[in-house]
C-alpha cells in the first residue's frame, strides 16, 4: 500500500520541479539571424540578436556576452541595445553585431550566450556562414572602368605670356621712375647759422663734458666725434655724408688731392671710432684725446685748403 502511494506521488514531483523550468522557457525567448549567410572574403554581415520577454515582465534585464575573438571571425562594430515594445504589451531587445571574415571556408558563428535575468540565461542558434573569393570572369574580356569622355582642353599660355609682360613693364616703368626721382633730388644739406668751421669747433668742445672712465660715455665721446668731422666736411662739399663709411670719407679726400700723411693720421683716428661703436672697444683716455686732436688738426687743415 505504501509503496503504490509512493509510485502516484513522484510523477507529481517531477512535473513540480519541471514546472518552473518550462514556464521560464514558454515566456523568454532568444533569436539570431544574419543579413546574408554568404559573404565574399573582406565583405561585412550583421547578426541580429533579438530576445523576447512576456507582456508581464517587469524590469528587463539583458546582457549578450560576446566572445574576445570568435574564431574565423572579426568583430567590426558592437551595436547597443535597442528596446521594441509589441501591441500586447510584450517586449524584446535587439542589438546587432557587424563581423567580417578573410579566411575563405564554410565556417559557424557559435551560439552566443544572453542572460536575461540573474539566474537564467539563454543561448542563440549557431548560424553557417560560407566566405569565399569572387567569382573569376570566365569571359576573359577586358572592360573599361567608364567610358570614354571627351574633353576640350582650353590653352591659357597666351594669357600667362600677357600677364607677365604686363607686369614686367610696370616694374621696369616704376624702377625708372624712382631712379629719376632720386637723381633729380639731391640730398638736403644740413642747415645751420654756423659757419662747418664754427659748428665743428663749438660740438668738438662739447665732447668735454663726457667722463672718458664711463663706458657710456666712451662710446657717446666717439660716435659724435665721428659725425661732426661728417658734418662738417659735408657742409664743406654741399652734400650729406653722415651715412658714409670710413673708408669712402678717405677715398673723398684722397679723390681732392688731400696730403697722403694727414689722410693717415685722420684714418687712425676714425678707425678708433669705429672699433669703439662696433667692436665695444675701450681705449684709454689718453687715446680718446688723442683722437679728437687729430679730427681737430684735420678740420684746420681742411679749412686752410680749398676743397669742392
Amino acid at each position: 500500500m505504501i509503496n503504490t502511494r509512493y509510485k502516484i506521488c513522484w510523477p507529481i514531483v517531477l512535473v513540480l520541479i519541471a514546472f518552473p523550468s518550462t514556464l521560464f522557457s514558454q515566456s523568454q525567448s532568444v533569436q539570431a539571424s544574419v543579413d546574408k549567410k554568404d559573404i565574399l572574403i573582406g565583405e561585412q554581415l550583421k547578426i541580429k540578436v533579438r530576445t523576447f520577454y512576456p507582456f508581464n515582465s517587469g524590469g528587463i534585464i539583458y546582457s549578450l556576452l560576446i566572445p574576445d575573438s570568435i574564431p574565423h571571425f572579426d568583430v567590426i562594430e558592437n551595436g547597443k541595445p535597442d528596446t521594441v515594445s509589441f501591441k500586447d504589451n510584450s517586449k524584446a531587445v535587439e542589438q546587432t553585431i557587424t563581423l567580417t571574415s578573410f579566411d575563405s571556408g564554410r565556417w559557424a558563428i557559435p551560439a552566443l550566450r544572453v542572460n536575461v535575468d540573474t539566474a537564467n540565461f539563454l543561448f542563440t542558434d549557431s548560424i553557417p556562414i560560407n566566405v569565399s573569393y569572387s567569382p573569376p570572369d570566365s569571359t576573359n574580356q577586358l572592360r573599361d572602368i567608364k567610358p570614354v569622355i571627351e574633353v576640350n582642353v582650353t590653352s591659357y599660355l597666351w594669357y600667362y605670356i600677357a600677364g607677365g609682360a604686363l607686369l614686367l613693364v610696370i616694374i621696369v616703368f616704376l624702377l625708372i621712375r624712382y631712379l629719376r626721382k632720386r637723381k633729380r633730388e639731391p640730398a638736403p644739406v644740413p642747415v645751420s647759422k654756423l659757419s662747418p668751421y664754427e659748428e665743428a669747433m663749438l660740438g668738438l668742445e662739447t665732447l668735454k663734458q663726457y667722463d672718458l672712465q664711463i663706458p657710456a660715455h666712451i662710446k657717446l665721446y666717439h660716435v659724435k666725434s665721428c659725425d661732426i668731422f661728417k658734418r662738417y666736411l659735408g657742409r664743406k662739399q654741399n652734400k650729406n655724408l653722415l651715412s658714409k663709411t670710413t673708408g669712402d670719407l678717405l677715398m673723398r679726400l684722397t679723390e681732392n688731392n688731400f696730403p697722403q700723411e694727414n689722410i693717415s693720421t685722420l684714418a687712425s683716428a676714425l678707425r678708433c671710432s669705429d672699433a669703439v661703436k662696433f667692436a665695444k672697444y675701450l681705449p684709454l683716455r689718453e687715446e680718446s684725446e688723442d683722437a679728437i686732436a687729430k679730427i681737430k688738426d684735420i678740420i684746420n687743415l681742411i679749412e686752410q685748403q680749398t676743397i669742392n
